[in-house]
C-alpha cells in the first residue's frame, strides 16, 4: 500500500505532513491514510495566520478525501494546539489542505462536492458521497462565495431582464410586499448567460446592477429587453441613457391572451342557462381559444369550428387574434401599426373592451415600436427561468436566498468550474 500511496501522488497533496501507513478495510469500503506532522514546518494560527509559539496539546482528527475507485479515503492525523501571541490564547494550527467551511473535509473533497452540485442538488450529492447534507451546503456556498469574490461582470451591449418567482407568501418578512417574493435575473443576449441576480423586482433591483456596472459600462448598453413592468423601464431610463427599451414579444402576447380570455369569460356569462353554449365556452377549453389556428390539433380545431358556427362574436375575436399575430411578423413598424389599427377597429365593433384596453396601452408606446427595429426578445430569459424553476424544484425550494442566487449564477452563469476555475 505504501507504493500505491506514493504512485498516486497523494503524499504531495498533504503539505507539512509525511506518510506513515495505510490501512484498507475492504468490508467497509474504506482506506485509512495515517499522516505524521513534519517537525520543521511552520505552524500558523488558524484565526490570525501568525506563527504559533510553544506546544500546548494535540488532538486526533479525521478528514474525508477523494475516493479511490469504490473506496472512501479517510485521512487521520494529529492537529496541534499552540500559544498564539497575537490572539493571547491557545489556538489550533492552520492546516492548509483542510476545507475552511468543514475541517473534516480536504479542500480537494470540497472542490469535488462543488463540482457535483453543478449537476445535482445538495441532497443527492450528500447521499452519493455519504456526507451530511448541511456540510455539503456549507462547503458549496463557501466555494461559490470564493468564486463570486473574483467575478467580474463581462462587457455587455444587449441584455434581457426578467423576474423569477423565488419565495412563497409564507416566507414574506416584516416590511416586505409581493414584489419582494421575486428575484431579478439579468441575461446577456449575446452569450445567453445570467450575469447578475438581485433581490425583488422593484426598481432598486435593477438600480443595484447598474451601479455595480458603472457609468461607462452603462453607456455601452444598446438594448434592454423586458416586459411591461414599469420599474425596470424607470431604472434603464435613469442609468442607461443610450439604451433602447424593447418590450418583449412573449410578454405582450401573454397579456393579450389574458385579455382574450377575459372576453371568453364575458361571453360565457352572457349565455346564462344555455348549457350547450356554456359547455363549448367553459374554462377547460380556454387554451384552445388562445392557440394559433395553425398550431391547434385536429380535435381542438373541430371544437373551435363548432363554437364559431354558434357564436359570431367568438369568430370575430378569432379573426382579431390571428390578425394580431401578423403584427409581430411585420417587416416594418408602419406595416405593424396599420395591422394593429385594424385589430383596434374590429375590437371597437364588437365592444371587446379588454382587448381595446390592451391595444391602447401599447400602440403609441416607443418601447413597442422599438421591437420592429431591434427584434430582440426575452425568450432567452424565459428559457433561463425554466432552468431556475427546475433548480428550485430539485432542491425542494430554498430558504437561503443568497445561496439561491449563487446557484442560479452557477447553473446559468459563470460561477462554476468551467469559467471560474478552482478556488484559492
Amino acid at each position: 500500500m505504501r507504493h500505491w500511496f506514493y504512485d498516486s501522488g497523494l503524499w504531495e497533496y498533504f503539505q507539512g505532513f509525511r506518510f506513515l501507513e495505510t490501512k484498507p478495510w475492504p468490508s467497509k469500503g474504506i482506506i485509512e491514510v495515517f499522516l505524521e506532522s513534519k517537525e520543521d514546518r511552520i505552524r500558523l494560527c488558524h484565526c490570525c495566520q501568525k506563527p504559533l509559539g510553544n506546544l500546548h496539546s494535540y488532538y486526533k482528527m479525521t478528514a474525508r478525501h477523494l475516493k479511490i475507485f469504490e473506496f472512501y479515503v479517510t485521512v487521520i492525523f494529529q492537529r496541534e494546539k499552540r500559544w498564539c501571541e497575537k490572539c493571547q490564547k491557545t489556538r489550533s494550527e492552520e492546516i492548509e489542505w483542510l476545507s475552511p467551511s468543514s475541517p473534516h473535509l480536504t479542500k480537494a473533497m470540497a472542490s469535488w462536492i462543488n463540482r457535483l452540485t453543478e449537476m445535482a442538488p445538495v441532497s443527492s450529492v450528500a447521499y452519493l458521497e455519504s456526507i451530511d447534507k448541511m456540510t455539503c451546503y456549507r462547503v458549496d456556498k463557501e466555494i461559490l462565495m470564493q468564486f463570486l469574490q473574483g467575478y467580474k461582470i463581462p462587457k455587455i451591449r444587449r441584455i434581457s431582464v426578467d423576474e423569477v418567482y423565488a419565495r412563497t407568501r409564507r416566507q414574506l418578512k416584516e416590511g416586505e410586499d409581493r414584489d419582494d417574493l421575486f428575484l431579478t435575473a439579468i441575461v446577456d443576449l449575446e452569450t445567453h448567460k445570467v450575469i447578475y441576480v438581485s433581490d425583488s423586482r422593484k426598481q432598486r433591483a435593477l438600480d443595484e446592477f447598474f451601479e455595480i456596472l458603472g457609468e461607462e459600462a452603462c453607456k455601452k448598453i444598446e438594448v434592454v429587453a423586458c416586459d411591461q413592468h414599469e420599474a425596470y423601464s424607470l431604472s434603464v431610463a435613469k442609468y442607461c441613457k443610450n439604451a433602447k427599451i424593447v418590450w418583449d414579444r412573449f410578454h405582450l402576447v401573454q397579456n393579450f391572451n389574458k385579455a382574450l380570455n377575459e372576453e371568453r369569460k364575458l361571453e360565457l356569462a352572457a349565455h346564462g342557462d344555455d348549457k350547450e353554449a356554456k359547455e363549448l365556452l367553459r374554462g377547460g377549453h380556454r387554451y384552445k381559444f388562445m392557440t394559433r389556428a395553425d398550431r391547434r390539433s385536429t380535435k381542438s380545431q373541430q371544437h373551435m369550428d363548432e363554437v364559431f358556427k354558434k357564436n359570431e362574436r367568438m369568430l370575430k375575436l378569432e379573426l382579431i387574434k390571428e390578425h394580431l399575430y401578423k403584427v409581430f411578423d411585420s417587416a416594418t413598424w408602419e406595416e405593424a401599426f396599420a395591422l394593429l389599427a385594424e385589430c383596434y377597429q374590429w375590437a371597437l365593433e364588437i365592444d371587446a373592451h379588454h382587448i381595446i384596453k390592451w391595444i391602447t396601452s401599447i400602440r403609441f408606446d416607443q418601447r413597442f415600436e422599438n421591437y420592429f427595429t431591434h427584434r430582440v426578445t426575452s425568450a432567452i430569459s424565459e428559457g433561463v427561468n425554466r432552468v431556475i424553476k427546475g433548480l428550485k424544484w430539485l432542491a425542494f425550494g430554498y430558504k437561503d436566498m443568497e445561496y439561491f442566487k449563487l446557484k442560479i449564477l452557477q447553473r446559468c452563469g459563470y460561477l462554476n468550474s468551467r469559467f471560474a476555475g478552482k478556488p484559492a
